[in-house]
């Protein structure tokens, strides 16, 4: 068996489709709740932003003990091989390295806050244009969730 094989496991799913569509859908449902939002995080903040966070994360952390438990392992022993892959300086698999911190960014308040903030630049943008063709507004597509690994380490997104 693998050193990392329950970490191996969870990133092949949680690369999946399926999976960060849960997500993603969170990411647009609430995009409009972010619309005037300031573009950096910093000084106060509306308590809207950080109670919407504290609900991502229950969903996060609900769907990932899921799968962890669906596996017949503890969430206790999956954060354990999880911390165990951060601190080997041996670790040659990077992508399960990258997996790892994308996990650990995917919990950090500022990179959630970017990706909401992305989330609606594109409902803003989806809804100018259909505006401008006459039509209603509209929600926003899916935010990729690889931002949040981005967020964490300096990629503002800036377009």
């Amino acid at each position: 068996m693998p050193k990392y094989a329950v970490v191996e496991e969870a990133a092949r799913h949680c690369w999946s489709k399926n999976f960060m569509d849960v997500f993603k859908d969170f990411f647009d449902e609430h995009a409009d709740t972010f619309i005037d939002a300031p573009q950096k995080l910093g000084g106060e903040q509306n308590l809207e932003y950080y109670s919407l966070y504290q609900k991502y994360l229950k969903l996060y952390e609900s769907v990932l003990s899921d799968y962890v438990e669906s596996l017949d392992v503890s969430v206790n022993e999956f954060y354990r091989e999880l911390s165990d892959v951060m601190e080997d300086p041996d670790i040659k698999d990077k992508k399960l390295l990258h997996f790892v911190n994308y996990l650990v960014a995917c919990t950090d308040y500022e990179s959630f806050y970017k990706i909401m903030g992305r989330a609606a630049k594109k409902a803003r943008k989806v809804e100018a244009r259909a505006d401008a063709k006459g039509g209603g507004g509209g929600g926003g597509g899916p935010i990729g969730l690889n931002s949040a690994a981005d967020s964490k380490h300096g990629d503002d997104g800036a377009e």
